[in-house]
């Protein structure tokens, strides 16, 4: 499909926040991820219900669409910020005016459970975005260091970055290594899956799917994989790129398939390449990907380099 890129942002841009899944913990650690954004120059608009709360969502459904939709519609703001994830994106998926964003295109930087607000955009106007920090968490306890520049480099800059390195496991498919080229989508695994059979999953062929979790016992991990080869995307697949399983461990005291044996079972007819280990996910210094654009997975290389920038 056709996919449209957000223009690129400059110091003294205007930058939307909003919630469109859960609520920080704390109004201050918004406060905190505004304060960093306004230090390095640029110009914050909330969104109208950003301090709503109802249970674990961040206001009604209703409410975090409004802030969504108007965001976009504003033609002062140039990007998007969301303050963290939690769950709730789901649930706003179709009331969004597509339309109306697909007129609008503008960065938006999310993960977690951003990602199926990412994946929609996606299938529904050909929106490139942005899986990378959140205001309330990363923006708001300390962003530096090379994540930090990654991450402005991937908003401001029109041209490509620079390869992420990863490791190749050869046991994990028992092919050769070799190389591809596709579209990089994904982000958080229960998200993807979530959204695997419904209209608001991408459909293309060429595709690198982009995996991290977090929390999942391996019985779990190997439920979504068998989810995925049941709903036949392998076969649209032609590699993927495995970020960080963080702490997706067995049950104390209770047999278990280790993540490693879970993979090795879910690749072993894979006919793709499979990058793993690279530094992304719910992680310190995860490194912001662009999702969408176009990539090489190089097995032999051991890694994966991106063919053109997220924004023009």
């Amino acid at each position: 499909m056709r996919t449209v890129k957000p223009k690129a942002l400059r110091r003294g841009d205007v930058i939307g926040i909003c919630a469109p899944a859960s609520p920080p913990s704390s109004e201050e650690k918004i406060n905190k991820g505004v304060a960093y954004l306004e230090r390095l120059g640029y110009r914050v608009e909330l969104g109208r219900n950003l301090y709503r709360k109802r249970g674990y969502l961040a206001g009604s459904d209703a409410q975090r669409t409004e802030d969504l939709n108007e965001l976009f519609t504003n033609k002062n703001v140039k990007a998007i910020f969301t303050v963290r994830g939690g769950y709730g994106s789901h649930r706003i998926l179709n009331l969004l005016n597509y339309n109306l964003i697909k007129r609008n295109p503008k960065i938006l930087v999310g993960y977690s459970d951003i990602t199926a607000l990412q994946l929609a955009l996606f299938r529904k106007t050909g929106l490139i975005s942005f899986s990378g920090p959140m205001v309330a968490v990363e923006m708001a306890s300390g962003f530096k260091g090379k994540a930090e520049e990654h991450f402005w480099r991937c908003l401001t800059s029109t041209k490509p970055l620079p390869p992420l390195k990863g490791k190749v496991n050869e046991r994990l498919n028992g092919r050769k290594p070799e190389s591809v080229t596709g579209q990089l989508l994904g982000g958080n695994f229960s998200l993807v899956v979530a959204l695997l059979g419904t209209r608001y999953f991408p459909t293309i062929n060429n595709l690198i799917l982009l995996l991290e979790e977090i929390d999942e016992r391996p019985y779990r991990i190997d439920r979504m994989f068998q989810q995925m080869k049941l709903a036949d995307l392998f076969q649209r697949m032609s590699g993927i790129v495995l970020g960080k399983f963080k702490d997706c461990v067995p049950e104390k005291g209770k047999p278990s398939l280790s993540l490693q044996q879970v993979f090795k079972d879910a690749f072993h007819d894979f006919h793709g390449p499979i990058l793993s280990n690279i530094q992304y996910g719910h992680i310190n210094n995860s490194l912001t990907i662009p999702l969408g654009i176009r990539v090489l997975l190089s097995a032999r290389a051991c890694k994966l380099e991106f063919l053109e920038a997220g924004v023009l």
